[in-house]
Formats: C-alpha cells, sequence, structure tokens
C-alpha cells in the first residue's frame, strides 16, 4: 500500500508550485515591455485600446504569453462590464503568433470591429474581464485593478 502511495504521489500535481512558476513566467514576459498591462491570465498578459482609421473603429489587442493560435477562422473577444456584455469579432479571419523574446512565448496581435456607439457604452462602464475565443483555446483574462 505505501508503495502505491509513494509512487502516485510525483505523478500528483502541486498546484501551489504551478502558480509560483507561472508568477515568475509572467514576470520574465512583462520585464522588457515597457506599457502597462490592460488585464492578466494565469499564463497571458494582454494590452488593448481602441483605435480608428479612416472613420473606423477597431479594439486592438495583443496577447503575450503561452496563448498560441494559427487560425484561418478569425477570434471573438468577449468584454463583461458586470451588468452587459459584448462579443466583438476579428476584422481578419487569418490569424497568426509571433514568437516572443521569452523561450515558449508568443505575441498575438488581432484587430477586433467596434461600433462608435459600444465604445461609448464601454466608456461609461467598467470592464472587468475579457475573454478570447478562438477555435481551439478559450482564455479569460481579468482586468489589472487601478
Amino acid at each position: 500500500m505505501k508503495f502505491s502511495l509513494n509512487i502516485r504521489t510525483p505523478f500528483n500535481k502541486n498546484k501551489a508550485n504551478e502558480a509560483s512558476q507561472d508568477a515568475v513566467y509572467l514576470e520574465k514576459i512583462m520585464a522588457p515591455i515597457e506599457e502597462k498591462p490592460f488585464a492578466l491570465s494565469e499564463k497571458n498578459i494582454m494590452f488593448a485600446g481602441m483605435n480608428e482609421l479612416a472613420g473606423f473603429y477597431y479594439f486592438r489587442v495583443v496577447i503575450v504569453g503561452k496563448f498560441k493560435i494559427k487560425t484561418f477562422n478569425g477570434a471573438q473577444i468577449v468584454i463583461d462590464c458586470g451588468k452587459f456584455k459584448i462579443t466583438l469579432t476579428s476584422n481578419m479571419n487569418e490569424l497568426k503568433s509571433d514568437f516572443g523574446e521569452v523561450p515558449k512565448s508568443f505575441i498575438t496581435p488581432i484587430d477586433f470591429d467596434i461600433e462608435k456607439a459600444q465604445i461609448e457604452k464601454l466608456n461609461e462602464s467598467k470592464i472587468e474581464s475579457l475573454q478570447v475565443i478562438s477555435k481551439k483555446q478559450d482564455v479569460t483574462f481579468k482586468t489589472i485593478k487601478g
């Protein structure tokens, strides 16, 4: 009986150890970046902002971390403001991640179409979380307070 317990313990996951490794990983990723992150997930950092080009508005997102995507189906982002949610679709269907400076990290820029009325609605409220959804991945980010 003891023998099987000793065998099983090395294969059990230590969640506290994983959490500390994730924190160290995020610190390594943020070290060379001067910009202030908008949101964080367990293994990713999100930088985001609104932009306008020739009268068209878009929500620009750059994800740095373990999030890796190569798709021809595009992506969606669900912006949760507590009282309401806004779902945006990427303006390009072909998305591809690039390699980051830190080993096993990736940089993924995604532009989402957004209407001026949605921007005004977001400016009046506080974003609590963002969920990026692609064909193979679904990552939830919590906004950074302050």
